[in-house]
């Protein structure tokens, strides 16, 4: 008996792949003239058998797809973005200094006193013999006068009380100082030109301005 519900049972898992009919409808089926077989199992057997019910615990495989919005960012992006803020704004701080740095070195530079480099005419003057201080013997060229013009500028600063004379007497551009009447006075100032600088400085004897 248990070899034909064997057989019954092979033969009917075939057709119900063909044809998706109930194996144990089948099989229990009264038909006139045979005997019934009566199947007694688990009902969890008979929906697998019959193809009526999944097996419980059957889980899909696919993992369901998270999505992750574009704007989110990792904590090491947004850290780095913070450390670049923070390096930016040093920067600007820098340049803020710097900037008021250079600009009240600008102001310090304005502040030098403006040297009056008008040539004065001295009222009732009249011209006898004396000396001068020669600060600077040049050529004939333009840089030579100006390079005469610029110690002119420079004595006049650290000598506001002295007159000083730009002149070309050919062939060559010359700046001298002062009206002294005696050598000993004019020496004396040429001594304090050699200490500022002045290598070439010597006095030199001529007509000055007096009054």
């Amino acid at each position: 008996m248990k070899k034909i519900i064997t057989i019954l049972f092979i033969l009917l898992c075939a057709v119900h792949s063909a044809s998706a009919q109930k194996f144990l409808d089948e099989l229990q089926k009264k038909q006139q003239g045979q005997g019934s077989v009566t199947v007694t199992q688990s009902k969890e057997i008979t929906d697998l058998v019959n193809g009526t019910a999944a097996v419980k615990g059957t889980t899909n495989n696919t993992s369901p797809t998270t999505t992750i919005p574009q704007d989110d960012k990792t904590a090491a992006q947004k850290e780095k973005e913070k450390e670049d803020s923070a390096r930016l704004a040093a920067e600007k701080e820098r340049a803020r200094i710097l900037a008021e740095k250079e600009k009240k070195e600008k102001e310090d530079e304005l502040e030098i006193p403006v040297i009056d480099t008008r040539k004065k005419v001295m009222k009732n003057s009249y011209k006898i013999d004396g000396y001068r201080v020669q600060a600077f013997t040049g050529g004939n060229t333009r840089n030579d006068r100006i390079q005469a013009e610029q110690i002119r500028d420079k004595l006049k600063a650290a000598f506001p009380d002295q007159p000083i004379y730009t002149h070309f007497y050919s062939p060559r551009w010359i700046c001298r100082m002062g009206n002294y009447r005696t050598y000993n006075e004019a020496n004396s100032y040429c001594k304090k030109l050699k200490a500022m600088g002045y290598k070439q400085a010597c006095v030199v004897k001529g007509k000055i301005t007096v009054q």
